[in-house]
């Protein structure tokens, strides 16, 4: 009676485990979960301010002075800018600085002011930051009203500067394990 239960036992498991394969597989397979070419795979949601200043190391609102060219970085291509740093929400970063956007997410227009969200780059691109996926609509003046999209981070009647304040001093951090 016992070695019929451990073969039954065995076999449902060993069947468990092979349908679970299979549909990992067929996902695999089929490009279900996949990230297609030009697009974006964020642990944040790149709607929400807070969590977006969550994943970058530095947000700050700077003016776009040239587009410098295209570079293949960690087999991702990019756009690569200079722009000047005019205010600082969150990091240090002064003066000029190169950011690097993802091909297709852009482009970013010379002489327009953005409020920006960055990450370091490290290796062959050290010294470089990366533009984190977050809405980045021109934003010339840190007074202007804000348009906040719907949802928690909303800030209903504040200028674009206090907003992102606001969402730094209010940041989710979404790394796993934090």
């Amino acid at each position: 009676m016992r070695t019929r239960t451990t073969r039954a036992v065995t076999a449902v498991a060993a069947a468990a485990l092979a349908g679970t394969a299979w549909t990992v597989y067929g996902g695999f397979r089929d490009g279900v979960g996949s990230v297609a070419a030009g697009e974006s795979a964020t642990a944040y949601d790149p709607g929400d301010p807070r969590q977006v200043a969550g994943s970058a190391d530095d947000v700050f609102h700077a003016e776009v002075l040239r587009h410098t060219g295209r570079r293949v970085i960690a087999e991702i291509p990019s756009d690569v800018y200079e722009v000047r740093v005019l205010h600082a929400f969150k990091g240090g970063l002064r003066g000029t600085v190169t950011i690097t956007e993802d091909v297709g997410h852009g482009p970013l227009t010379p002489g327009a002011a953005y409020v920006l969200a960055t990450a370091s780059w490290a290796g062959e691109a050290s010294g470089m930051h990366a533009l984190l996926e977050h809405d980045t609509p021109a934003t010339p003046d840190l007074s202007a009203p804000a348009s906040p999209p719907a949802g928690p981070a909303a800030r209903v009647g504040a200028t674009v500067g206090e907003y992102w304040e606001w969402a730094v001093a209010h940041q989710v951090d979404v790394t796993p394990d934090s």
